[in-house]
């Protein structure tokens, strides 16, 4: 994929398709056909390219009224190939780019504000949680928000953003806009990538001279209720218990397949740990009766 700055608008462009969005309107739509460089190129868009992704992850707002940023995948690693051929890759440097149709060296960083200075220190701040973290996956053909089991029961027609699994589904609220769209029109919808935070290994080893097999082992962390490990504890009104976390150990020799999951979380009350020092007292928040 290739990133294009037009006039007034942001353009990724691949090999079938392109995706548009208006710096003016803020809108954003694709495009079923393939752009050529002569067409962006021409006086019409005047379009510059910026650089080569590998997708993208979606749209954030850092404070009220402020501007709108959006996340490409710049750089990935191949860290797993499944048995059936499916790619997975880890994310290991991501773009940021601002949305919004202004002068980004006059308006930001010559004359920034208050507010300006909070959200380039933010989007520095999530450029390198990305980079140095490095514990966000996906994969354009395969599901990883969700279990062996659970997608047997899915459709493979259908598309991946459509059968992910919210819990771990951790840009659905980025893609929401595009989604919103998606639902609404027809929308090239391989542009809507799920993304998993957690962590993904595999290894390759021999029972005997006939039998090859993989282990992948997969950890998904729940979107929902994330948080600090001391400062977020016990269940919320949704049922959400902090720090949730599902390993998935997939075992694929010849046809067979088998897969294990285990979870952890926080105990399911609703409960408080205050303070950060060693070992600090538990707290019940709620009485028994509640």
């Amino acid at each position: 994929m290739k990133l294009y700055k037009a006039r007034d608008s942001w353009i990724v462009t691949n090999d079938e398709s392109s995706l548009w969005f208006n710096r003016r309107s803020l809108s954003i739509y694709t495009k079923q056909e393939p752009i050529t460089d002569q067409f962006l190129s021409s006086s019409a868009w005047d379009a510059v390219f910026v650089n080569d992704i590998y997708g993208y992850i979606g749209q954030v707002q850092i404070v009220k009224d402020g501007l709108n940023w959006l996340i490409f995948i710049k750089n990935q690693q191949l860290v797993c190939e499944m048995s059936n051929g499916h790619q997975i890759y880890r994310i290991m440097e991501i773009l940021i780019q601002p949305f919004d149709n202004f002068d980004e060296e006059s308006d930001v960083k010559t004359n920034p504000s208050s507010n300006n200075k909070y959200e380039l220190k933010c989007i520095e701040e999530l450029r390198l949680w990305y980079q140095e973290t490095q514990c966000f996956y996906y994969s354009s053909t395969y599901d990883l928000t969700n279990s062996m089991e659970r997608s047997y029961n899915y459709d493979n027609n259908i598309p991946l953003w459509k059968r992910a699994d919210d819990r771990f589904f951790w840009n659905r609220q980025m893609l929401s806009k595009l989604i919103n769209q998606a639902e609404k029109e027809n929308l090239d919808t391989r542009w809507i990538q799920p993304i998993i935070m957690g962590y993904l290994n595999e290894c390759h080893f021999q029972v005997d001279e006939q039998t090859d097999v993989q282990l992948i082992v997969i950890s998904r962390r729940n979107s929902h209720r994330a948080g600090v490990r001391m400062h977020c504890r016990g269940i919320d009104e949704d049922g959400n218990v902090a720090n949730y976390v599902e390993t998935e150990q997939i075992l694929w020799t010849g046809n067979n397949i088998m897969s294990f999951i285990m979870m952890r979380g926080s105990v399911p009350i609703y409960w408080s740990q205050p303070g950060i020092k060693y070992r600090p007292p538990p707290k019940i928040d709620r009485k028994f009766i509640e």
